[in-house]
């Protein structure tokens, strides 16, 4: 089967398009491209490739570049056949096999690089492509770090690594265990350190049912009226440590390959989708609840949020408010709070408000609390007729890479930071929220 070849089956294409919602069915087939754009499937069906505005139908041709990379990093990669740059761990297992899980079956590896996007490393030397399995195997003599199977539990850490009370963003460690097992919490090169960076053409038929956001013209629109006549905008955001852009190396590690939080991303996709300038404050704090913008702590933060007279404003809340024990009563009254204090300076602002990506399973206090988190984002945004709120779930984004992945693998800090490849994401998912992708092209 060439891997030229649009693969996909027939009955994931019809619920994808239909339903307006990504579905697989399993299978895969040959397709071939006529004139008109269309494609045929194993199945039969006939589809337009222009509901994949990135899809690249000759990828065995692709040359992986750092400026194409730049470009379509926070594109939403589901939109496409080409994931750029997935991090996975290459891990020694305890049965003797050395491999690096990928979230989809690739057709064609184009390119692995370290977590730094430095050294390239070679096919059939550095490693092995086990598409059957979606891994990568390392070879004995590979040049590629592995990483114990029991690090993220404190087991067999790698060398250079101090066990501490006190970890930092270098060498230090610690170890939690809140009763349900051990487990690392750690700033340091740890984990993303050893991450590979994987460029690969995948089979669209693998794409989950329901999982990302699906874009809405008739939410956002005050904003994206705005940008579409290429009007400037203001962008507030305000959260807890993962909307500071914690564990990024860019915003928050300030190391190679220096790739920003994912606000900081959504910043500057909207300015290069649209052709605008985004004024951005970032009003968020690491460590913080929903309550602390409405404390007299979090007042200046609060007050810078609504000094920029934000068209569009983010907040996301819950990792620590889920961990601290606030109510979902309390968490909604929080996040009604400063959307009102906001309205205030800026009465047309539109808002999305973000459900956090799930914490370690170790480290969860109370389970199903981020559930209910979102049943209480919902609610508010159903309050709102007009489309000015719109809800992002990364939570369940987030569950569903780890049916596949371990939480190191999506965290570098193990515990509750989304790593590189999860800012990415996120701003993906964000962005979904207010670009048409499938009507702006490559």
């Amino acid at each position: 089967m060439s891997r030229k070849r649009f693969q996909i089956a027939a009955c994931a294409l019809v619920a994808l398009f239909a339903a307006s919602a990504f579905a697989g069915c399993g299978g895969s087939g040959d397709s071939s491209t006529g004139g008109d754009g269309s494609s045929e499937s194993a199945g039969g069906g006939s589809i337009d490739i222009s509901d994949f505005p990135l899809y690249e139908e000759d990828y065995d041709s692709i040359m992986y570049t750092e400026e194409e990379y730049k470009e379509k990093m926070s594109r939403p990669y589901w939109y496409g056949n080409i994931m750029y740059n997935e991090l996975t761990l290459p891990i020694q297992y305890e049965n003797g096999e050395a491999y690096a899980k990928l979230e989809y079956t690739p057709l064609k590896v184009i390119n692995v690089l370290d977590q730094k996007l430095k050294t390239t490393y070679a096919e059939g030397t550095d490693y092995v492509v086990d598409a059957e399995n979606k891994r990568l195997v390392i070879p004995q003599g590979s040049s590629v770090p592995l990483i114990s199977e029991t690090a993220d539990s404190g087991v067999n850490v790698p060398d250079g690594y101090e066990l501490s009370d006190t970890p930092d963003n270098y060498t230090k460690y610690t170890i939690w265990d809140l009763g349900s097992g051990p487990f690392v919490y750690t700033e340091s090169s740890l984990f993303y350190g050893k991450y590979l960076s994987v460029t690969y053409a995948y089979d669209l038929s693998e794409l989950p049912a329901g999982v990302f956001n699906t874009y809405d013209p008739d939410m956002l629109t005050k904003v994206r009226q705005k940008l579409e006549a290429g009007e400037d905008i203001s962008l507030a955001v305000i959260g807890d440590s993962i909307t500071e852009g914690s564990s990024s190396t860019g915003d928050s590690l300030k190391v190679d390959p220096r790739t920003p939080g994912y606000t900081r991303q959504l910043k500057e996709e909207i300015e290069r989708v649209y052709g605008v300038s985004v004024t951005y404050t970032n009003s968020a704090k690491g460590g913080t609840k929903s309550e602390w913008p409405l404390s007299a702590a979090g007042t200046m933060a609060l007050q810078h949020a609504k000094d920029a007279k934000p068209d569009l404003c983010v907040i996301a809340y819950g990792m620590n408010d889920g961990t601290g024990g606030v109510l979902p009563f309390e968490y909604q009254m929080n996040i009604e709070s400063i959307m009102a204090q906001i309205k205030v300076a800026s009465p047309e602002c539109e808002f999305i408000l973000v459900n956090t990506f799930p914490c370690n399973p170790l480290y969860e206090r109370e389970p199903g609390i981020f559930d209910e988190y979102l049943k209480k984002l919902e609610g508010i945004a159903e309050k709102y007729d007009d489309g000015s709120v719109k809800v992002i779930d990364m939570l369940k984004v987030g569950n569903y890479f780890l049916e596949t992945k371990k939480y190191c693998e999506i965290s570098s800090s193990n515990v509750n930071h989304p790593n590189d490849f999860m800012h990415r994401v996120y701003a993906m998912n964000v962005m979904t929220a207010i670009c048409d992708y499938k009507n702006i092209g490559k």
